[in-house]
């Protein structure tokens, strides 16, 4: 499937915050730094996209991209190791 049309929908904190029309959504989820985020720019076939980083625990917020006007794709945060200050954790 050829991907023609995504689009940064917003990140969210709270379940508020989510989109609220119901539409299909894809997951992705996993470990700190394991390239979720990357793996998505690939698919999408789109550099810069979803925003990477090479320090672990950068994504905070759930990532909601809308793609083809009918489904999302959901950038979750990873769990495990987050080079933040201990405070934050």
């Amino acid at each position: 499937m050829k991907i023609r049309r995504v689009e940064f929908l917003r990140s969210a904190v709270t379940r508020e915050d989510f989109p609220s029309d119901h539409l299909p959504e894809v997951a992705f989820a996993g470990r700190s730094n394991v390239g979720k985020s990357s793996l998505l720019n690939t698919l999408w076939g789109r550099r810069g996209m979803a925003r990477t980083s090479s320090t672990p625990g950068r994504t905070r917020t759930i990532n909601f991209y809308l793609l083809e006007g009918a489904y999302y794709f959901v950038d979750l945060p990873g769990y495990g190791f987050a080079k933040v200050p201990l405070k934050m954790r």
